[in-house]
């Protein structure tokens, strides 16, 4: 359920306030306090809603508002408010009596905000800028650093599994020459490789070979 509107704005009238509209709204407020904001604008005989009223007086027309410029003192203090509560104006504001949030919050976009940054102060951080650079620079080193180690254990790692599936090939190769081998004394105990008796035997004279070109000539 979203909030209910502060009143009937139909035929309600806007921008900037009158003189005579100011003295209404002070006059009725002193003699009479503050019961119902809803109820005051119908109460002091004005075509405003009541959200109107209460930021009129709160922000203009409350005697204990205090006029002129901020001091020197007064934007300190704000810039050391901000940097532990940031933009919560309302908060900061109720440090300083007689000052509006609105008024604290325009003087911080048009002066102490302009003023930081000219002191090499981020107005969000309160930090030096340059640290602020260097800590983006050194985070960004850090993340390339990152990414290059990944990439050579990616790479080291696809290595070793290539290494490990050649070398299972080759074992699987040898096993089977091996198993081979041992067929032929498996399945026939006793019976020796034919080829490799004839390559052993001594009653071959290999000599002969030696003058087969001069036979031929």
């Amino acid at each position: 359920m979203g909030r209910q509107p502060c009143c009937d704005k139909i035929g309600l009238k806007r921008g900037p306030w009158t003189i005579e509209e100011d003295h209404r709204l002070m006059n009725f407020i002193l003699n009479n306090g503050i019961q119902c904001w809803r109820l005051v604008p119908k109460l002091a005989g004005l075509m405003r809603c009541g959200k109107s009223c209460r930021l009129r007086w709160i922000n203009y027309l409350r005697p204990d508002l205090k006029r002129g410029a901020l001091t020197e003192a007064e934007e300190d203090m704000i810039i050391k408010l901000h940097s532990q509560l940031g933009n919560r104006w309302s908060k900061i504001a109720g440090h300083f009596p007689g000052r509006t949030d609105n008024e604290i919050k325009n003087h911080w976009n048009t002066r102490i905000k302009k003023k930081l940054k000219f002191l090499g102060i981020d107005p969000l951080t309160h930090k030096p800028i340059e640290e602020i650079n260097n800590d983006d620079i050194k985070q960004q080193v850090s993340e390339e650093i990152n990414e290059k180690v990944m990439l050579e254990k990616t790479l080291e790692f696809t290595q070793e599994q290539q290494n490990s599936t050649s070398s299972s090939s080759i074992n699987e190769s040898n096993l089977e020459m091996f198993q081979n081998s041992h067929t032929l004394d498996m399945y026939y105990p006793g019976v020796e490789d034919p080829f490799q008796n004839w390559i052993a035997s001594p009653i071959h004279n290999w000599d002969l070979f030696d003058n087969l070109q001069d036979n031929f000539l």
